[in-house]
Parts: structure tokens; C-alpha cells; sequence
């Protein structure tokens, strides 16, 4: 329906669209509030999802903090070159280790025999137009030092020697086969089978490449003859071409502590729990000495970025918060940070009071007056320096075990805290383990297998994970560190359906969802309001003039 025209104040002298516009603005301040409403919920939307984000990038924050950042080590070396050895340390014992190389592991490999420095064997002129076997087909087999046997047949569109090599490297052996150009002599490309992986293996170090041609050799390689038990699947391999005397592999030798080890590879994960060392280079005659020590400065690096995001969040509330902002007022929000603020400056659950350390404050984290957190560095260091798993018991779920054969491993949100009995019944190296835990004078029975016992869920002891070596009695003491406390409070408030502030969000979001039809429904009304007064206002100036019209002409008669 279009609107009617405007004539205002032909006859009248009103300005008859602004009474229309002073009246709609009256009649429509219930839709003004529910817009100004809607948009306040807007805004309240948007400070709620940016205070969740920054309770997870917190959470995340501690988790880095009570993860990796803890194990962090620095390892340092009596040798500024490290010719011999280097190493990376996590969570391994503190202290000296005195580490001497005799020798690296090395991988086998055949390579072509050389007299006088002429390749006899293993050697073209051209590794595509060179033929290297005579008929139509040759076949080959390859064993690496794994024992892994396989074999390949050539067609005449293989028969080169890249064709043999893309042969080797396709058959699954554990080799890897390689053209090398040495850019002199007649035959300069030259083929070397290496094993993929190094240590003498099963085979004693030895690779074997040999031509298994029904009838004998026909390659032009020097590859000899040998035989297979099967040419689809072969499980034993007799003659054919094997490593030389320089080219078997060998083990790593190298003592640790003065104890004698050898090891397959050159990187050894094994030798010390925590420790990884990197055997470079043998025939050591003195031991190269490697300090593990605590990495403080990416401790403390961590426990920076967790004050920094604790602020970050303590920022953002705090504007949402003030006069005018969206939160302000609102004692939900104010309630999830005093919740966080709590668990951080609160005491571990579970935590001995005997211990080092038993709070935050104790360890360098102070509370401002402006509400922020700080981090004394000096002082974090000096108790890292004094008793670093006591500081990390005050962040980190922890525990510790009076009997060596069951050791902690990790904890979760639903673990109980403080002491827990224990009698490990049953264990079997590599099989089988069980035992029965007592939580508050009620026993649970966990059952495992290969030394691992996992709390069950629903019960105090849902998250735990021991490792088990043998059986026994003891105690277990577990503790809830404040960054765990603040993990497990913000994946409570932060879960997708059932957390605090979805559930918030969600309840706004459908607020605003009902207000816009609201807005929608009385802006319409409103539309159909104004028709309705220009109407009757243009009426009124109708009426107007004719009553005018009438009076000037009863002047007239008179």
C-alpha cells in the first residue's frame, strides 16, 4: 500500500509528517529498547566468546607448562666440537654421564669392486643404453641386512641398469639401490645397494645381490649366480654377489659410565632413560662428559606465558566489566574469573605439606593490587634451581609411590587426590598385571597387561595410569597441581553442549533470536501505524479546506 500524498499544512499550517514522526517515535520506543536490547546481547555474545578464548589459550598455556615445558633439559658438553657424541635430554636423571665412542653403526652395502681403481663390476658406460643381460629376461634376488628376501624379474624394456635399480627399489627389500656417476673412466656409473637400515641386522652385516636366472647368470655385471627357495616367496637365498670386507656393517660400540653397550643405530634412545644420544664418530680415546641439567630458561619462558594469558583474560573481563560494557554488572562473568583466580593462587589438592613448595606464591607468582599476576624470576628460578619437581607438583598433576615397583605416569580430571593404598596381586613380565587400590576405606580392582594398570571409569580412580614392574604394597600420594585445577575448571566451563559459558552464549543467542521477531513484528505494526495517520491527517486537512472554502463565501454574502 503506497503512502498518501502529502499536502501538510495546506490548510491547517501544521507540519503534519513530524506530529506523524512524534507520534511513531513514542509508540515505537518498546521497539528501540528491544533493539538497543538486541544489540547489548550482541556485544555480551562477543565478550563472552573472547573470555573463553582466553581461558583456553590459558588452559593451553598450562598444559605446555605442565607437559613438555617441565621436561625441558639443557644438556652441556666437555667437548665444544662435539666430534664424538651429542645428546638431548627429557626428563632424565640430573647429573654427569661420561660417554666414549669406539664405533658407529654403519650400514651394509655392495659396491662395485675396484682394481686399481677400475670398477670390475656393477659398472656401464651408459646407465639406460647399456645393456646388462643377454635374452629376454633376467632375474635377479636382493637381501638387505633385515633378512627381508626379494625377487625381481627384467624385461627387455629393463634391461639397463636404471632399470635394475628402479627394480631393486621397487621389490620392498630393505635396500635402497643408487646410481652413482663417477664422471671418469669407460664405465663411470657404477651401482651401490645399500641396507635402509644400519647394524650388523640378521644377516651379519651382509647384503647379497644375486642373479637367479633359471639356467645361470646372464647379466653382464659380475653379479653371480645364486639361488632361491621360492620365487614368490623366498625365505632363504644362497651365493650371488655379498658385501666386501669394507663394506659389511657393523654395530655402534660406546660405554656409558664406564659400561660396555652396542646398539644397532647411531641414534640411541635406550641407554639412559630420557637421554637420546647421537653416536657421530668413533675411535674416541677419552670420554666426552654431558651435563643434564633443568632447562630454566624455557621453565621460565612457560611460566611467563602463562602469567601473560592469565592477564590477557583478567584484560578482557575487566572491559567488558566497566561501566557501559556489556558484562558490566553481570556477576556470572565475574564469577567464572574469581573461580580461575582461585584455583591458581589456592593450594594443590592433595599436596603434602611436607613438600618444597606447596603454592604458587611460594614460587615467584604474586597477585597485583590491579588483580594481574607477576612473575618474580629470580625467585622461580632459585626453587627450580633448589627442587624442580617440587615446583612442578605445585602446577602439574602429580604423584609419587612408596614402592618401586609402581610409578606414576599421569592423572586426570577425575582422579582423586591425596593417599591411596595399594597391593599389586598378580604380575607377569610382558603379560598380565593386577592389584587392588583403597580410596577412603573403599578397594577398587584394577587389572592390566604388559605392566600397565588404568583407573576405570566412574570410579575415584578414572584418568590414573600407573606402570608396574612387580608386585607389592605401598602407597600412592596423588596431587592436583593449580594449572591442572584451571585445565580441568576451563574444559568444564569451556565444553561444547554442556559448559558454563556454551550454555550462556546459547541462552543469549536464542534471546536474540526471539527479540529480532519481536523487532521485526513491531516495526511492521509501526509501518502500518504511519499509513494509518497520514491518512487521517490528510484527511483532517481535507475537511479543513472545505470548512475554510464555506467560510470564505458566508463572508462574502454577508
Amino acid at each position: 500500500m503506497s503512502s498518501p500524498l502529502s499536502f501538510q499544512g495546506l490548510s491547517t499550517g501544521l507540519q503534519t509528517d513530524a506530529y506523524v514522526n512524534a507520534i511513531l517515535q513514542q509508540e515505537g520506543q518498546p521497539v528501540q529498547a528491544m533493539i538497543a536490547q538486541q544489540t547489548l546481547n550482541t556485544q555480551s555474545i562477543a565478550a563472552y566468546q573472547s573470555i573463553q578464548t582466553d581461558m583456553t589459550a590459558l588452559s593451553t598455556s598450562f598444559a605446555t607448562l605442565n607437559g613438555t615445558s617441565f621436561g625441558a633439559q639443557t644438556v652441556t658438553s666437555s667437548d665444544s666440537t662435539n666430534a664424538y657424541v651429542t645428546a638431548t635430554a627429557t626428563g632424565a636423571t640430573l647429573g654427569n654421564y661420561d660417554i666414549q665412542v669406539s664405533q658407529t653403526a654403519t650400514a651394509g652395502r655392495i659396491s662395485p669392486t675396484l682394481s686399481g681403481g677400475v670398477p670390475t663390476n656393477l659398472a656401464v658406460a651408459d646407465p639406460l643404453a647399456t645393456s646388462i643381460f643377454t635374452g629376454t629376461t633376467a632375474s635377479f634376488a636382493v637381501e638387505g641386512t633385515d633378512g627381508t628376501i626379494k625377487t625381481l624379474t627384467l624385461g627387455s624394456g629393463q634391461n639397463s641398469l636404471s632399470g635394475l635399480r628402479d627394480a631393486i627399489n621397487a621389490s620392498g627389500a630393505g635396500v635402497q639401490a643408487t646410481i652413482i656417476n663417477t664422471g671418469s673412466g669407460t664405465n663411470p656409473y657404477q651401482l651401490v645397494v645399500t641396507a635402509t637400515s644400519t647394524g650388523t641386522g640378521k644377516t651379519n652385516g651382509v647384503v647379497t645381490l644375486a642373479d637367479v636366472t633359471t639356467g645361470g647368470a646372464v647379466n653382464t655385471l659380475g653379479i653371480t649366480a645364486g639361488t632361491v627357495d621360492s620365487m614368490t616367496s623366498p625365505t632363504t637365498l644362497t651365493g650371488g654377489l655379498t658385501s666386501g670386507t669394507g663394506d659389511v656393517a657393523q654395530n655402534a660400540l660406546f660405554s656409558v659410565n664406564g659400561i660396555q653397550l652396542t646398539r644397532t643405530s647411531n641414534v640411541v634412545t635406550d641407554a639412559v632413560s630420557g637421554l637420546t644420544l647421537t653416536l657421530k664418530q668413533g675411535g674416541q680415546t677419552s670420554p666426552t662428559i654431558l651435563t643434564v641439567a633443568t632447562d630454566t630458561a624455557t621453565i621460565t619462558s612457560a611460566m611467563q606465558d602463562v602469567v601473560s594469558k592469565y592477564n590477557a583474560l583478567l584484560h578482557d573481563f575487566t572491559s567488558a566489566s566497566a561501566s557501559g560494557g556489556p558484562l558490566y554488572g553481570n556477576s556470572v562473568a565475574r564469577s567464572l574469573l574469581s573461580q580461575i583466580r582461585t584455583a591458581i593462587t589456592g593450594l594443590p589438592s592433595g599436596l603434602p605439606s611436607s613438600a618444597t613448595y606447596t603454592s604458587a606464591g611460594g614460587v615467584g607468582v604474586a597477585i597485583n593490587q590491579d588483580g594481574t599476576l607477576s612473575l618474580d624470576t629470580a625467585a622461580f628460578q632459585a626453587a627450580l634451581a633448589k627442587d624442580p619437581t617440587s615446583v612442578k607438583n605445585v602446577f602439574a598433576f602429580s604423584g609419587t609411590s612408596t614402592s618401586a615397583a609402581v610409578q606414576f605416569y599421569q592423572g586426570g580430571s577425575a582422579t582423586t587426590t591425596g593417599d591411596v593404598a595399594f597391593n599389586i596381586t598378580s604380575y607377569v613380565p610382558n603379560g598380565a598385571v593386577s592389584g587392588t587400590f583403597t580410596v577412603n576405606g573403599t578397594p577398587y580392582t584394577l587389572s592390566g597387561t604388559s605392566g600397565l594398570l588404568v583407573g576405570q571409569t566412574g570410579t575415584p580412580l578414572e584418568g590414573l595410569i600407573l606402570n608396574v614392574s612387580g608386585t607389592g604394597t605401598g602407597t600412592l600420594t596423588l596431587s592436583r597441581g593449580v594449572g591442572q585445577a584451571v585445565q580441568d575448571l576451563v574444559t568444564s566451563m569451556t565444553a561444547s553442549t554442556t559448559g558454563q559459558l556454551a550454555e550462556i552464549i546459547q541462552s543469549v543467542t536464542d534471546a536474540n533470536t526471539r527479540l529480532a521477531q519481536q523487532i521485526s513484528d513491531g516495526q511492521a505494526r509501526l509501518a502500518q501505524r504511519k499509513l494509518v495517520l497520514q491518512a487521517q491527517f490528510a484527511q483532517m486537512e481535507a475537511v479543513v479546506g472545505q470548512l475554510q472554502t464555506v467560510g470564505a463565501s458566508l463572508t462574502k454574502l454577508g
